[in-house]
């Protein structure tokens, strides 16, 4: 779990925390909220009215169960405008194997010093029958298929995956020496990788990549696929916590990638052990993968190349969030301690590495003028053409789509519904507005829902984007600050479905000029623009043919194939 420590320690802190948590009662109660609750994420916000403008420190406890601590200071647009001190008080924890549902879980955040519990602290995430039961089932099956062909051999070794495959389930990570034994009862569940003349390839990523779910997914699956259209035999582990096998990597399987999992591996290492030697290259996707495996890579890779995809440059994001907030031009960034030392870690993993890919133009400029000795390459992702269903001049409305725990997204959406939306609404108050995207907020639904007439509508999560492409009329991103590509720009022009975007939205794709009036710098142009678009059935219809010409080119398959390959081939 992110923000989480050893276990061990924490019990130990807990034994010696009595005496302070005695003086609670004298201390006003903590402000927050735990606002979301569910199998892999935590977030809420707190602030302590003892100590003003201060982050809380919070301890997390799991079924009564001290497993880590964590500090409430990220940002927050709305708790700023609430007079929340400046709006840095808000947490967000996930929990990559994710929690059980074959069993109930209770979560509890306090004060790490004093043990004030936050608001609306504890909850509890009730066990999911279908579940459980099909745990059983499929444990059962197994038993029942290898007894009737009376293989002891056979049974032993259904036995042992299932029983790893419980294990996991209900969140029990397995020990690589048991993931060893395990591995020996069933050799027929480890990675076959045959010498088949191809050069070998393997991809880490923080976790297993999903189609249409994230920018970084999509990034990770094309150059995937591109490396195996160069001629390259791809192996994938996810480099946060190893993964059990399930949908995800069966869908990485039926591309013909071979996946890593546990309980067969017990880590990355391992992979890098087995597999180093005939190892071509390496791909390492985002920051955090790299500082974690970049010098074993080294260790257990002598012949491989190190191709380091940095997604997008974290300390760029932090010192324009940082300008952002202090009510700086977002062009002239405020460099922190934090986001100076942010700034020399990926600087460093950077000339570290064989070739480094960007994914933005923006960012390959700045990298090429800050470290000239670095091999960067622009490298986009190809993005399919799909044109949508309905004619775009029988739609109306705007929508905005992101994951809202992205900070730049939520603050972007609250931008378009606050600020933009209600100078487009002084004008036509028929243009309807959606949010759609995961994790959102109380507080973002909560304003959404307050808009009279029921022109803004929080949807929050969708399980597929052409629902609410085909509602619209057009798309928005007035984003402030942040940095790479945007994912669901590209993916909305790829729809013909034209994206109003801020000049930081558009940053880094060089638009052609065909597309240019869809950028706006200030609201009120957002507005205009917004307004122009449905008053004007032509113009639109003119823009969604642009929009899909420019990525037809622009980020076709061929081309990203191209780029790809004097990255990872010199």
């Amino acid at each position: 779990m992110s923000h989480g420590q050893g276990r061990g320690g924490n019990l130990a802190r807990v034994s010696g925390m009595t005496e302070s948590r005695g003086m609670s009662d004298a201390l006003p109660p903590l402000r927050g909220s735990l606002d979301q609750v569910t199998r892999t994420q935590i977030s809420g916000w707190a602030a302590d009215p003892a100590a003003p403008g201060q982050p809380v420190e919070l301890e997390l406890l799991i079924d009564d169960v001290v497993v880590g601590r964590l500090q409430a200071g990220l940002f927050r647009p709305d708790l700023k405008r609430a007079g929340v001190g400046e709006g840095r008080h808000a947490f967000q924890v996930t929990i990559p194997r994710g929690l059980s549902p074959e069993r109930d879980h209770t979560v509890h955040l306090r004060h790490a010093g004093d043990g004030r519990a936050l608001p609306r602290s504890p909850r509890t995430l009730e066990a999911d029958p279908a579940a459980a039961a099909s745990g059983q089932a499929a444990l059962t099956d197994a038993i029942d298929a290898a007894a009737a062909s009376g293989d002891k051999d056979a049974l032993i070794a259904a036995l042992a995956e299932q029983a790893a495959a419980l294990l996991l389930r209900q969140g029990t990570a397995l020990p690589p020496p048991i993931a060893a034994r395990l591995a020996r009862l069933n050799p027929s569940a480890l990675p076959i990788v045959p010498d088949d003349g191809r050069p070998q390839a393997l991809f880490i990523d923080e976790g297993t990549p999903v189609a249409g779910r994230d920018a970084g997914s999509s990034a990770a699956l094309s150059h995937m696929r591109a490396l195996q259209r160069l001629g390259f035999r791809v192996h994938f582990v996810s480099g946060y916590s190893v993964e059990p096998a399930g949908e995800r990597t069966a869908a990485l399987t039926t591309l013909g990638i071979t996946c890593w999992t546990a309980p067969w591996i017990g880590s990355v290492e391992e992979v890098l052990r087995r597999l180093g030697p005939a190892l071509a290259l390496v791909y390492v996707h985002r920051f955090g993968t790299i500082q974690r495996y970049g010098p074993l890579i080294r260790r257990w890779c002598p012949e491989a190349r190190l191709t380091y995809c940095v997604a997008d440059l974290h300390h760029l994001r932090a010192a324009r969030q940082l300008a952002i907030e202090a009510g700086e031009p977002v062009d002239t960034p405020l460099w922190s301690d934090t986001a100076q030392g942010m700034r020399a870690a990926e600087l460093t993993a950077i000339l570290a590495a064989d070739a480094v890919i960007t994914h933005s133009s923006y960012e390959a400029a700045y990298l090429r003028d800050t470290i000239p000795d670095a091999h960067i390459h622009l490298v986009p992702w190809d993005v399919p053409v799909t044109p949508l269903a309905t004619p775009i001049t029988t739609r109306s409305g705007v929508a905005f789509v992101g994951s809202y725990g992205h900070a730049p997204n939520l603050d972007a959406a609250f931008i378009l519904l606050e600020r933009v939306m209600p100078l487009v609404w002084q004008q036509n108050p028929a243009i309807p507005l959606l949010l759609a995207g995961s994790d959102m907020p109380a507080g973002l639904r909560d304003a959404a829902n307050q808009v009279p007439d029921n022109r803004a509508q929080a949807l929050g999560w969708v399980a597929s984007l052409d629902d609410v492409f085909n509602r619209v009329r057009m798309t928005a991103a007035p984003l402030r600050y942040g940095a790479g590509l945007k994912g669901k720009v590209l993916d909305s022009l790829a729809a013909g479905l034209p994206c109003l975007c801020s000049p930081m939205a558009a940053e880094g794709m060089d638009l052609p000029a065909s597309l240019e009036a869809l950028v706006g710098h200030s609201e009120r142009e957002m507005a205009d623009i917004i307004l122009r678009l449905h008053a004007n059935d032509a113009l639109c219809s003119e823009l969604s043919v642009f929009a899909q010409t420019w990525v037809g080119e622009a980020l076709s398959t061929a081309r990203i194939d191209a780029l790809l390959e004097s990255a990872v081939k010199g």
